[in-house]
């Protein structure tokens, strides 16, 4: 396996970019990271670049030798039904001024994507062959990146699109089902859920795809598109009884009453050439990345994590 020199991340401050940054740290790589506001992971300064400004982000980039350029900066709505024209104007900027640097470059490019494209009407399992049929301007957005990013690809640039499905961890902005159902197991409260319960979704922890991107970096020759996933469906009803049983909660699980929107969402991911290709399987079952989830939720308790 050789890997890649120089890696710019962009994204770098986002929940699945700060762990990219932390395990590309320690992997020792050499790495330039941005994003639209800056900041620090661990003390090191990210930059602030907005990459809707082709400019600035050529600036940012001239004077490096880039070999790879992980493209994880996504406007993302607080949830998909509220994405609306402007989440899929931004991207697309965005889109098109990563498409230019990349023509003129030839870096390798490793797009952050997602298996929310292929839409509830794709046959499952969803297999990077599936037709894709977003149902959301985020989504469509994100479509819209792979589209552009592939037609390179053919005319020979070097191109990876990891297509990411319902990542969760204790840093995640968006509060997911898994968040809410954690925070409520620690706090004693009870765990609602709308609908049956039986709608099914496959979970993946954030470590599991930050060494995905790792893998994405560190094999050579592997482009194309790879589902990321655990490859492993759970119930939200099963979902619930495993944070109780993990966390050792007392809280109770109550049925709301409500409607769940996605009642009788049955997901089923398949993984298989992700993991051919790139050697990528999820090393966290469930119960692990629960496991840890707990053990940062009490550090963050406690002011040790922030």
């Amino acid at each position: 396996m050789t890997t890649n020199n120089t890696i710019a991340l962009l994204g770098a401050t986002g929940f699945i970019g700060q762990e990219v940054f932390s395990l590309l740290i320690d992997k020792q790589k050499k790495l330039y990271s941005c994003s639209k506001r800056g900041g620090k992971i661990g003390g090191v300064t990210i930059d602030s670049i907005d990459l809707t400004a082709d400019q600035d982000l050529r600036d940012w980039l001239e004077w490096r030798d880039i070999d790879t350029v992980i493209y994880l900066s996504s406007v993302i709505p607080k949830s998909f039904l509220d994405s609306d024209w402007s989440v899929l104007e931004e991207n697309l900027i965005m889109h098109k001024n990563i498409l230019e640097l990349w023509k003129n470059n030839a870096f390798h490019l490793i797009y952050a994507s997602g298996c929310s494209v292929y839409g509830k009407n794709s046959p499952q399992p969803w297999n990077e062959s599936n037709m894709t049929m977003p149902n959301n301007l985020y989504t469509i957005s994100k479509r819209f990146g792979e589209i552009l990013f592939y037609n390179e690809y053919q005319n020979g640039l070097p191109l990876t699109i990891l297509r990411i499905n319902a990542p969760y961890g204790v840093r995640n902005r968006r509060k997911t089902v898994v968040n809410i159902f954690l925070e409520r197991a620690l706090m004693g409260e009870d765990i609602l859920l709308h609908g049956t319960g039986m709608r099914e979704q496959d979970f993946i922890y954030i470590k599991d795809i930050a060494r995905a991107f790792w893998l994405a970096c560190s094999t050579q020759n592997k482009h194309g598109i790879y589902n990321i996933a655990s490859g492993k469906s759970v119930t939200t009803l099963d979902l619930a009884k495993k944070i109780i049983d993990v966390s050792e909660s007392d809280s109770k699980i109550v049925y709301s009453g409500s409607v769940d929107s996605q009642e009788g969402q049955k997901i089923s991911i398949d993984i298989s050439k992700a993991h051919e290709s790139l050697g990528f399987s999820s090393e966290y079952t469930l119960e692990n990345g629960l496991t840890e989830c707990i053990r940062d939720y009490h550090r963050i308790f406690s002011g040790d994590l922030v």
